[in-house]
């Protein structure tokens, strides 16, 4: 294949800029090169780009891939903008399912609708059925009545440890579970068999190809990674997979003998995925100081690892000699897995052979951000949650939210960026990420100016933390940029964005993607 006609960007820094790209085997062969026309021959494929551009391809740094393939068969809840809206949705998917089954889905957001919904309005909507529902961010789920009753929820049951139960004036369970206290659920529902696992992803490839992702960072557990497994074996993966390990299956993999980085071109091990603490949606995120408005009580989320647990989890992974990704969102959360991570490298030579990356990080106090590069840590983090939560974060962080989301601190304190969309909780769009990025505002123009807009990023910066930041977030240093030996993983997109203002963003396509140098998406003319 040879590339010409447009620009492109090749993020190398010995060439940023080319005109024309050539690939074969699966590799970036040549660039710009006098002699790449003697390339060409009768079964090259000759691509007149047409003044478009070319960029390294998208990894998303941060996915449940699983959760977004099963999400697309179960009811969704995002569109539903109010409560009455939410039942009206789960009224009419309820009708469609046999009364014996269990109903699932996700999307329910209590500060869309201006409060945490009950068992007692679920049943309203679905009757006397089990139904277990994940909110927006995954930190909570709402259960009718019935699924209550099955898991033995009752105002007896305690809170787990990192744990919460929704609960009345009475202590009553009223149908919401927070973080830990979800887990009080399994064993209740059905599994998913691992056939209806792979063809879910199966059917929810093409999505990402079209989006432009030509490797993700899939943080779930073995039922995802055997059906990627399945997958790479039919010749089926578009896309390269860097696959998580979940604490739970931590001691397994080490028996196992699995290792971050091990693996084929297709599909790797990953790094350990740990909770640190909640999320904002949910309220859970563990602060440093209380909640807004929450002065009086002292609330400041939930921390749901103890630091003795995270220092001893880290040991392990270190054993087992896997890389750690640490999920914290809250300041709290944030300097708990940093002084964890410094004392464990300090006290326990492994560790300092393995990569820590803070996931999210959304809220990170002006003394730790020099921390991230001192430590080499990876700050993992998804540019669309910051357009989607800032009145949630300005409500419930208040002043505080200037530090939020602080990608512009972080990167000229010589942090490591590593973006993602954190599908399905964000749409699976890193061109929305990169809006989000480069102009800080949601997809109404809103705030106007820009939501702490000092903390905005450049274009080619947003796009190097969703490429070169990626494929260092996972070790690999065979992707990210376009020259030659590298994987021939890149994209088109039209009209060229660099070019353009960051409004743009919201009308640019992907219209090529192309993974080993082959192409797994195309709607160029």
């Amino acid at each position: 294949m040879v590339v010409r006609g447009g620009v492109i960007y090749t993020l190398d820094a010995t060439k940023p800029r080319a005109r024309r790209l050539a690939v074969s085997g699966g590799q970036i062969v040549a660039c710009d090169d006098a002699s790449l026309d003697e390339l060409i021959g009768p079964r090259t494929r000759v691509i007149d780009l047409a003044g478009k551009a070319v960029v390294p391809g998208f990894i998303d740094a941060h996915i449940h891939f699983g959760s977004l393939a099963l999400a697309r068969r179960r009811v969704d809840l995002d569109p539903a903008a109010t409560l009455q809206q939410g039942l009206a949705i789960l009224r009419a998917f309820s009708q469609q399912q046999s009364a014996e089954a269990w109903l699932r889905g996700r999307g329910w957001d209590r500060n869309r609708w201006g409060k945490l919904p009950t068992a007692a309005e679920l049943d309203s909507a679905v009757g006397g059925r089990r139904a277990a529902l994940s909110s927006h961010d995954g930190h909570s789920l709402w259960l009718s009545s019935a699924a209550l009753r099955a898991a033995g929820i009752d105002r007896d049951t305690r809170d787990p440890p990192g744990g919460l139960i929704e609960r009345d004036e009475a202590g009553a369970p009223t149908g919401v579970l927070f973080e830990n206290a979800q887990e009080l659920l399994r064993g209740h529902v059905p599994q998913v068999g691992d056939d209806d696992v792979r063809d879910a992803i199966r059917a929810a490839l093409p999505l990402a190809a079209s989006a432009g992702l030509t490797g993700i960072h899939n943080l779930e557990d073995s039922r995802s990674s055997r059906a990627f497994e399945a997958l790479e074996s039919a010749g089926e993966l578009t896309l390269r997979v860097h696959h998580g390990v979940s604490r739970s299956e931590l001691r397994d993999a080490r028996e196992k003998g699995l290792r971050t980085g091990a693996g084929g071109e297709w599909l790797r091990v990953g790094p350990v995925k740990l909770f640190s603490d909640g999320a904002l949606g949910s309220r859970t995120a563990h602060l440093l100081e209380p909640y807004e408005g929450r002065q009086a009580d002292g609330y400041r989320g939930v921390p749901t690892l103890k630091p003795e647990e995270l220092e001893a989890d880290m040991r392990l992974a270190a054993d087992a000699e896997l890389d750690v990704a640490v999920h914290a969102i809250g300041d709290a959360a944030v300097r708990a897995v940093l002084d964890a991570y410094e004392k464990t490298r300090a006290t326990y030579p492994p560790m300092a052979e393995r990569m820590l990356r803070i996931e999210h990080a959304q809220l990170v106090h002006p003394d730790d951000v020099p921390r991230f590069a001192r430590l080499g840590v990876v700050a993992s983090m998804q540019p669309i949650h910051a357009t989607a939560d800032w009145r949630a974060a300005d409500a419930h962080w208040g002043r505080r939210a200037r530090h939020a989301y602080a990608w512009r601190d972080l990167l000229v304190a010589g942090a490591t960026l590593a973006f993602g969309t954190d599908a399905p909780v964000e749409q699976l769009a890193p061109l929305a990420s990169l809006y989000a990025a480069t102009a800080r505002v949601d997809p109404t123009g809103e705030p106007k100016g820009g939501w702490y807009p000092e903390q905005r990023l450049t274009l080619e910066e947003a796009v190097r933390a969703y490429t070169i930041g990626s494929a260092a977030a996972e070790r690999t240093s065979t992707r990210g940029s376009l020259c030659p030996g590298k994987d021939a993983d890149f994209v088109v997109l039209a009209p060229d964005p660099f070019s353009r203002p960051p409004e743009a963003l919201r009308e640019t396509r992907v219209e090529l993607t192309v993974v080993g140098g082959r192409i797994v998406f195309e709607a160029m003319p």
